[in-house]
């Protein structure tokens, strides 16, 4: 086939100016037909990102968003609808000719967001892109073969308008040297943004510091965070920097931050799992890593793409930008890949090399034909072999599409296990290897699609094939490490000396006598597990396990005797389509609502749609984290608060509530509803009096023999007011 202009034709995009982040808008694609036309039967598909949250287009409702219209100027009739096409472009518009054809010349004219009879247009993606494409693919025979036509459609993706701000501290820093810190304004999607300008306040909170200015101003310039170098603290202790900005209304708190005189190891942030649009993902390799270096402030990070869509040219591409962007003592680019083999074949696992690797060994290469077949591994006992005798590698099972089988899980390359990430929160795998008695720590990640690794916010859930896929905010790994270096840092995840925390980089620690996070051995004190924790928010509570089994909980506020705080979580089943809606009503027969705040909320567009003094209407979906509500009722013994919703219902007494609480299991997974009264409202200003925990548990004494080489997994959960949470790594007692 001729596949040039002559004989395709063209096509347009109007307007081609950038795009606000989350706006309504209307675009036009025009198709001029060459020599071939169309015939009567033929179509022509517009095709975007799998990846991407634009609002789902649809020709019916002509006041609603997303309102598309198709026209022709042949003679012929032309009709469209919203149809899934090839990975990665999965979201399309399919347009077929019928009743005549195209011939050269005519024209297709698509309005995407037609606001012509009252629609406020089409909401484009809530991620930032710097170059989002519609490719546009033709069938002039009617054949259901697409050739891609010869132009590909870009437009800019920008951020929008200022919604919060945030800080960023060192999660260790030595008493009397100096370090910087960040701070970064983001709109309402979680894109870092240069539309705000004013000024910011600093004050350290917790301990005695100075070199801090007083104030900061942003003007506008740029996206990046902040950087102020300089502070310095005088004393040991936890502590957090508030930021404020009066005019505007902001007050925030950074992560939690411990000084001390001589720190044995120091505690570093990263997330090394992502993906760009060399794969399914979204965006440029050099934004992907200048993004998690300038905007998400993290310390060590890595490119995880699906290795069926790996090319040998895209490998040259990933190791040639780890060597660019790695900078030993500052910020570290680990080279890998994701292992993306089914389920029964081994599942997901992210493969790391410690050094440069001229090779990687996929599952297969079912899109990207360009691949050496002898370097193929697959089911991943192969990828064993191929990796036999090498101590620089890393295997990390982790849940996505597919998830990891552990009936695989290989000791020699594996040490940790992936259990948060933007697809959810997976409590679940933790417990599956707990209960088969595998000694392996705990990290999170985002597992990102839209070039923002370290600070991936949730999609809207607007486009068909985003909703539901990433629910939730992204988490981070915890390593403790003599140093930044990719040497300590690797070392101290094959020790699992390291940790999974969700989107707040809550601190955390663990030790039993002479055993520290993730070590393995004989303790010389098994009697008290010591704990220190701190978050940006307040800590309301902790568990303790020893492997799969709770020993031990303790909340850390008081309860508030006239709130209560209704939440549910779970997911569906461990594959695909895991998440689960939970639409629905509260009711409270017999009494008043009289407040209902969100709690936990991972997504702008959920929340409250309704809320009178009887009944409170919400949309939600859980992934595995929690959403729910804290909520202020007026009755007496005979009030009864009902929760119905698509994922199921219960009904329980209001008094019996205060008394003892009330959970239910909901199916699915884990699945669960709880009722509960609610934990003290701490105000914002008072945050850093109730973010630190400090304790010494004393542990029960068991008599039970368990199978394997290890009888205890001491692990802990610690949990903030907000939701959010993290998972120390066990420690392994023989």
């Amino acid at each position: 086939m001729r596949l040039n202009k002559e004989y395709m034709g063209t096509v347009e995009l109007s307007p081609e100016k950038p795009v606000i982040a989350g706006e309504f808008s209307t675009w036009t694609i025009t198709f001029t037909a060459g020599e071939y036309g169309i015939d009567d039967g033929g179509s022509l598909v517009i095709a975007w990102k799998s990846v991407s949250d634009w609002d789902t287009p649809q020709f019916d409702e002509k006041v609603e968003p997303g309102f598309t219209t198709v026209t022709t100027t042949g003679d012929c009739l032309v009709k469209a609808r919203y149809n899934k096409f090839v990975r990665s472009f999965g979201n399309s518009i399919l347009i077929d000719v019928y009743r005549g054809f195209i011939k050269k010349g005519d024209k297709i004219t698509v309005t995407l967001g037609d606001t012509s009879q009252g629609s406020l247009g089409m909401r484009a993606q809530s991620f930032c892109e710097r170059e989002h494409e519609f490719r546009v693919f033709l069938d002039p025979c009617g054949t259901n073969r697409y050739e891609e036509m010869p132009q590909r459609l870009k437009v800019q993706i920008v951020p929008s308008y200022h919604h919060e701000m945030q800080a960023i501290v060192p999660a260790t820093v030595k008493i009397g040297e100096p370090f910087e810190v960040a701070v970064r304004a983001l709109d309402e999607f979680g894109n870092p943004t240069d539309k705000y300008i004013g000024d910011v306040e600093l004050a350290v909170r917790g301990v005695k510091a100075h070199g801090l200015p007083a104030s900061v101003h942003f003007d506008g310039s740029s996206s990046n965070a902040l950087k102020i170098p300089g502070c310095i603290i005088d004393e040991a202790g936890f502590w957090n920097l508030q930021i404020k900005d009066c005019e505007h209304g902001y007050l925030a708190y950074s992560n939690a931050s411990k000084a001390e005189a001589e720190p044995e190891k120091f505690l570093y942030w990263g997330d090394m799992h992502g993906q760009t649009r060399q794969t399914v993902g979204t965006g440029m390799l050099e934004d992907y890593y200048s993004f998690s270096r300038d905007k998400a402030c993290i310390q060590f990070t890595g490119w995880q793409g699906n290795d069926f869509e790996v090319s040998d040219e895209t490998w040259a591409d990933i190791r040639n930008f780890t060597e660019k962007f790695n900078e030993e003592g500052k910020f570290l680019v680990y080279l890998g890949y994701e292992w993306s083999g089914t389920t029964p074949q081994g599942g997901d696992h992210n493969v790391y090399f410690l050094h440069d690797n001229a090779d990687f060994y996929p599952s297969s290469n079912w899109t990207a034909t360009s691949v050496d077949n002898k370097n193929n591994a697959n089911p991943i006992t192969e990828l064993y072999s191929k990796l036999e005798n090498r101590n620089d590698v890393l295997l990390i099972p982790h849940i996505g599409g597919r998830y990891a089988n552990l009936d695989y899980f290989n000791y020699t390359y594996s040490s940790v296990i992936e259990i948060h990430s933007h697809h959810g929160t997976f409590e679940w795998f933790a417990f599956d290897a707990m209960k088969r008695h595998i000694p392996v720590g705990f990290i999170a990640a985002s597992d990102d699609h839209t070039c923002r690794v370290g600070l991936s916010y949730p999609l809207s859930g607007h486009g068909k094939s985003a909703s539901g896929a990433f629910d939730v905010a992204s988490g981070f790994t915890g390593v403790y490490a003599e140093n930044l270096t990719k040497e300590a840092v690797w070392k101290a995840l094959k020790a699992r000396h390291c940790y999974a925390s969700t989107f707040d980089r809550v601190y955390i620690n663990t030790a039993l006598g002479n055993l520290q996070m993730g070590d393995a051995g004989k303790a010389d004190d098994e009697e008290l597990l010591h704990l220190e924790a701190a978050g940006t928010y307040p800590i309301e509570k902790y568990e303790v396990y020893d492997w799969d089994k709770k020993i031990f909980e303790k909340d850390c506020l008081q309860r508030d005797k006239k709130k209560i705080r209704i939440r549910w979580s779970g997911v569906v089943y461990r594959g695909r389509g895991k998440s689960q809606k939970w639409d629905g009503v509260i009711y409270i027969g017999n009494g008043k609502l009289i407040n209902a705040e969100k709690y936990a909320f991972d997504r702008i567009d959920q929340g409250i749609l309704v809320k009178s003094d009887k009944y409170l209407k919400f949309t939600s979906s859980t992934s595995g984290d929690y959403d729910g509500f804290v909520m202020e009722i007026e009755g007496d013994d005979n009030t009864e608060i009902r929760f119905s919703s698509v994922a199921g219902s219960a009904s329980v007494k209001y008094a019996d509530v205060l008394k003892q609480g009330f959970t239910k299991a909901m199916g699915g997974l884990n699945l669960k509803l709880e009722i509960e009264p609610a934990f003290e409202q701490i105000i914002k200003e008072n945050y850093c009096e109730y973010n630190k925990l400090k304790a010494d548990i004393v542990l029960p004494q068991s008599t039970s023999v368990t199978e394997g080489e290890y009888k205890h997994a001491y692990w802990v959960k610690v949990l903030q007011t907000n939701g959010n949470a993290a998972w120390s790594s066990p420690i392994f007692v023989k």
